[in-house]
C-alpha cells in the first residue's frame, strides 16, 4: 500500500488533500461567492493550480449528472423515503461501491456520484463512511452540497433526529442486540486458562496487557467490531508475563488465554474483574520498538515491532490494520499497513528471539516511495528505535464468506498485504470447507512480486488454493474480459465472493468489471 497521503492522529483518518478543480460550469451551477466564481473561472482549479483538476471519463460531466438526477434514477438508494441514519449505520456503508457521507446532520449516498466528482474518486473516499462535516468545510466549503446531491439524500444523522420524528418518516430496522462476550476460567495445577466465548464467525480481536510489576493485574480488551470489551483482572496470584500460549478462533469465536501460575498450587478463584467498554476508533496508542528494518526487495522492506517490555500483545481481526505514527519536523505523521503473518517475512525474522511471543511482535512489509514521507522514514529506522502503533481498525466481516465455498483473490502491489491474512482462516475453515481459493496477484515485473515461494509452496501443499501472477509489462490488466471465464454460473465452480485490495485506481476497475458481470455488493468486499 502506498503513503502517499498522509493520515491525521486525531479526528481524521487522512491528511486533506488540495481542493478539488471545479470547471467553469460547475461554478455557475453551485452558486460560488462572485470573488471565488471569479477565480475559478481564470484559473480552473479551486486554488489557482489546474493541476488539482481530476480528468473526467467520457459522459461524467457535470451536465452528466445532472441529467442523471434527473432522469427519476433512485439515487439514494431508499426508494424515495427518507430515512434517519445512526453513526453505527453510516459506518457501514464505507466502500467504493457502497459509500454514504454526512454533511451538517445530513447523510448522502454518494456512490454513483463517485466517478462525476471533480475531484476524483480518492478525494470523495477520504470522507466516506463518516460525518466529513470538516473535511468538506476544509476543502470546499462554498459548494452548494444540497442542491448538487439533493436526489442522493438518504436522511438525518441519527445523532441530529429529534425525539418526535414525524410519523411517516420510514425508520431502518432496530440494530442487532450488541453481542457480548462470555468469560469462564479453568485451572491445572501450574496454570490458569482465561475464556471468552462471542460467536461463530465474529472474527475478534484480542489485545492483552500487563498492568503492573505485582504480575497479579492484566487486562484483556476483545475486540468485537467498532466496539473493545474490557475485562480488568485482579488475580488471586502471580503469573509469568508473556502468556504461556494465546489462541483466537476467528471461525468459532472462541478465546483462550494460558496464563503459568508463578506457584503450582490450586486457586479457590481466578480473582476479580470489572467490565467496561471502549470504542476502536479512540486515539489510545501503543509504544513499539524497532527489532529489525531489512531490505526485501529492491522497492520494499521489512519492519519487525516489538512492545516496549513486551507488556502488550495485540492479535487483529482477520483483514484489519495498524496506523503506525512517527514524528517528522515538528509534526505527526501516520500510514495505515496489515502487518503480515508472521510466517512470511522471509530473511531475518527467523533470527529475532524465538521464545519471544509471535502476538507481541507486529510485521510488515513495506513499499518504499521515493517520495513518501512516512515510508522513507520508516526505512531509515535502526534498532531499538520507537514508534507508535494505533489500535487495531477496519470494517472486514468474515461472516459474509461463510456462505461462500469458491472465493476469488483480487491484490495488486503491497495490497496483497490484508489478502494474506484472509488465506488460513479460510482454508482452514471448518463449516462449509472452501472448494476453492484463488489469487490473483498484479504487479508491474516478476522483480516486483512479493512472496513469490510461499504462493508456491501453499499451492503444493494445499490443492483448493492457486496462485496466478499477471504482470503489467505483459500487458496484464484487471478488466472485464479477464475475469468473465472466472464467473461462468453454468460451472460448479463458479466463484460467488470476491475479495480486492490495491491502488484505488485498481479497486475501481475491479469494482466496475466485477458490477457487469453482474456480482452484487454483499458479493465483493474491497479493503481501502
Amino acid at each position: 500500500m502506498s503513503d502517499s497521503q498522509l493520515k491525521l492522529p486525531a479526528s481524521m483518518d487522512k491528511t486533506p488533500l488540495k481542493p478539488p478543480a471545479v470547471t467553469a460550469l460547475a461554478v455557475n451551477s453551485l452558486q460560488l461567492p462572485s470573488s471565488a466564481a471569479q477565480q475559478l473561472k481564470s484559473s480552473g482549479s479551486a486554488t489557482g493550480n489546474p493541476r488539482n483538476k481530476c480528468a473526467l471519463k467520457p459522459g461524467y460531466s457535470l451536465m452528466s449528472w445532472i441529467r442523471l438526477c434527473n432522469s427519476g434514477a433512485d439515487l439514494s438508494g431508499t426508494g424515495g423515503r427518507v430515512v434517519p441514519v445512526s453513526r453505527s449505520e453510516l459506518a457501514l456503508h464505507n466502500q467504493v461501491n457502497d459509500a454514504w457521507m454526512a454533511i451538517r446532520g445530513k447523510v448522502f449516498n454518494v456512490t454513483r456520484y463517485m466517478d462525476f466528482h471533480p475531484g476524483g474518486i480518492d478525494e470523495l473516499m477520504r470522507g466516506v463512511g463518516r460525518d466529513a462535516t470538516k473535511l468538506f468545510d476544509e476543502v470546499h466549503a462554498w459548494v452548494n452540497y444540497p442542491q448538487l446531491l439533493g436526489k442522493c439524500y438518504v436522511g438525518p444523522l441519527k445523532d441530529n433526529v429529534a425525539a418526535n420524528v414525524e410519523t411517516d418518516i420510514i425508520r431502518p430496522p432496530p440494530a442487532p442486540t450488541e453481542l457480548v462476550p462470555r468469560f469462564d476460567w479453568i485451572q491445572q495445577r501450574s496454570e490458569l486458562t482465561l475464556c471468552f466465548y462471542t460467536r461463530r464467525m465474529a472474527n475478534p480481536g484480542l489485545l492483552l496487557k500487563r498492568k503492573d510489576a505485582s504480575d497479579v493485574g492484566l487486562e484483556v480488551r476483545v475486540q468485537l467490531g467498532s466496539i473493545w470489551h474490557v475485562f480488568s483482572f485482579k488475580l488471586s496470584a502471580a503469573v509469568v508475563w508473556p502468556p504461556k500460549a494465546v489462541r483466537v478462533g476467528p471461525e468459532t469465536g472462541k478465546i483462550e488465554v494460558v496464563l503459568t501460575k508463578q506457584v503450582a498450587e490450586p486457586w479457590q478463584t481466578y480473582g476479580s474483574q470489572e467490565i467496561s467498554k471502549l470504542n476502536s476508533t479512540c486515539d489510545e496508542r501503543l509504544t513499539y520498538e524497532v527489532l529489525n528494518c531489512e531490505v526485501f526487495n529492491h522497492d520494499s522492506f521489512e519492519l519487525c515491532l516489538q512492545s516496549i517490555e513486551q507488556s502488550v500483545l495485540v492479535h487483529l481481526p482477520v483483514g484489519y490494520h495498524l496506523d503506525i505514527q512517527l514524528p517528522l519536523n515538528g509534526e505527526l505523521l501516520e500510514r495505515s499497513y496489515t502487518p503480515v503473518p508472521h510466517n512470511c517475512l522471509l530473511s531475518n525474522s527467523e533470527q529475532i528471539d524465538a521464545n519471544a511471543s509471535p502476538s507481541i511482535r507486529q510485521e510488515f512489509l513495506i513499499k518504499h516511495y521515493e517520495k513518501g514521507a512516512v515510508s522513507s522514514e520508516l526505512k531509515q529506522l535502526q534498532p531499538g528505535a520507537t514508534v507508535q502503533l494505533s489500535l487495531p481498525r477496519g470494517n472486514f466481516g468474515l461472516s459474509a464468506l461463510e456462505a461462500h465455498r469458491n472465493i476469488l483473490l483480487l491484490a495488486a502491489g503491497s495490497g496483497i498485504t490484508p489478502i494474506l491474512s484472509l488465506l488460513r482462516p479460510l482454508l482452514k475453515r471448518q463449516t462449509n470447507r472452501i472448494e476453492r481459493l484463488q489469487l490473483m496477484y498484479f504487479n508491474k515485473t516478476q522483480a516486483d512480486i512479493w512472496l513469490k515461494d510461499k504462493f508456491q509452496a501453499l499451492q503444493e501443499a494445499d490443492e483448493r488454493f492457486t496462485c496466478k501472477n499477471i504482470l503489467s509489462e505483459a500487458g496484464g490488466r484487471i478488466s472485464q474480459e479477464l475475469l468473465a471465464p472466472l464467473f461462468n454460473k453454468q460451472q460448479a465452480e463458479s466463484f460467488s465472493f470476491v475479495a480486492v485490495c490495491g491502488p484505488t485506481g485498481f479497486n475501481t476497475a475491479a469494482v466496475n468489471s466485477l458490477r457487469e458481470l453482474q456480482l452484487k455488493p454483499d458479493q465483493m468486499h474491497v479493503f481501502q
